[in-house]
């Protein structure tokens, strides 16, 4: 059986960031730590947070590896989808403007001239997300 040991530091640290944090993922991630520390199997965590096992070990191998143990409770940058339309962000006002605020010319001139395909919905998102 594999557990994570914390010291008192790390332990109170951790519950701090448990009972405090705005993110799912550091919360769910100190959840795994403490629970580890009550030496609790890992398929016994994995059932508890309803996380598979194997994402479990690559979490505690990185906790473990690491002098910077805090930083691999939280997703790294550069994960998720990227936005395809921050490359034309500049022109779409005036499309807006262009089109009387009318998304089905805007939407078939970004796939035409730009290469860029996206839902109506998808372009309406990102215009609240501008401000638009």
């Amino acid at each position: 059986m594999r557990f994570v040991r914390l010291s008192e530091e790390e332990k109170s640290k951790v519950e701090t960031l448990y009972k405090t944090s705005s993110n799912s993922v550091v919360r769910t991630r100190c959840l795994c730590l403490l629970y580890s520390n009550e030496e609790r199997s890992i398929k016994e965590v994995s059932s508890l947070v309803h996380l598979s096992r194997r994402s479990l070990e690559r979490f505690f191998n990185a906790w473990e590896s690491t002098s910077d143990k805090y930083s691999t409770l939280s997703i790294k940058t550069g994960r998720g989808a990227k936005v395809k339309l921050s490359a034309v962000k500049d022109l779409l006002p005036d499309l807006l403007r262009e089109h009387s605020r009318n998304l089905n010319p805007i939407l078939d001139e970004l796939s035409q001239k730009h290469n860029i395909q996206v839902c109506k919905l998808t372009l309406q998102n990102f215009l609240k997300d501008l401000g638009l």
